[in-house]
């Protein structure tokens, strides 16, 4: 039968923090590219608070990382068991985060967007609409599913449904509707993220379980210590 050395537990969980600590490395890059990307567009509030979620998520991976080859190295026990504990509320939140972000591109929208959809289905509504004119500029679109949604109105499509803001020429009319581009929109952001995560989650679980194995063998081998002695 197979048994696990504690130099092969050791090697084992270094392994298995250099991993974190690219994957944290990786995080922290995304929730920077997310951030600097929201300062571009300002979609949504809650967007640069994702960031800054992946962001310290990542920076605690790292520390985390750091922390549990600290305690492989020294082979001390309670850092062991505190960094086994710290992995697995770190997957659990993970885990959190990964059906947010499964939740988000199963077509939720942004409040702005649902809000501008409302004016233009209002036919009361007889201002500039704004709100959808932002995202229609910004995701090269046009009405909710496409530009007919104005026409089924009685509306005219505003210079923003149009390549270069000029609609007399009907081929610059934005054929792809906003509910989809956006859609497209946070598919793209959240599946990175959703590949990284599970990754985490998967070495996380398996470090967490090989931080418990490292820490019983290190007991077992002092109390056998002990005893001869």
């Amino acid at each position: 039968m197979f048994r696990c050395t504690k130099k092969r537990l050791k090697f084992t969980l270094f392994a298995f923090n250099a991993i974190c600590a690219m994957m944290g490395v990786i995080l922290i890059w995304f929730g920077s590219w997310l951030y600097s990307n929201r300062e571009e567009v300002d979609v949504d509030n809650s967007e640069a608070l994702i960031a800054t979620v992946i962001l310290v998520l990542g920076t605690v991976l790292v520390v985390m990382a750091f922390f549990g080859c600290v305690g492989t190295y020294t082979e001390s026990k309670s850092m062991l068991i505190s960094y086994a504990v710290i992995l697995v509320i770190l997957l659990v939140i993970q885990i959190f985060l990964v059906s947010i972000s499964y939740t988000a591109a199963s077509g939720s929208l942004s409040s702005g967007l649902q809000r501008g959809f409302d004016e233009l289905w209002d036919k009361g509504y007889t201002n500039i609409n704004t709100t959808l004119s932002f995202y229609e500029e910004w995701l090269h679109c046009c009405g909710k599913n496409s530009a007919n949604d104005y026409f089924q109105m009685d509306k005219v499509p505003p210079a923003s449904c149009c390549r270069y803001q000029d609609c007399r020429n009907v081929l610059n009319l934005y054929v792809e509707g906003c509910e989809q581009k956006f859609g497209e929109y946070v598919r793209e952001k959240t599946n990175s993220f959703n590949i990284v995560s599970w990754c985490l989650i998967l070495t996380e679980f398996i470090g967490s379980v090989f931080a418990c194995i490292l820490v019983d063998s290190i007991r077992n081998y002092r109390d056998r210590i002990r005893f001869y002695n």
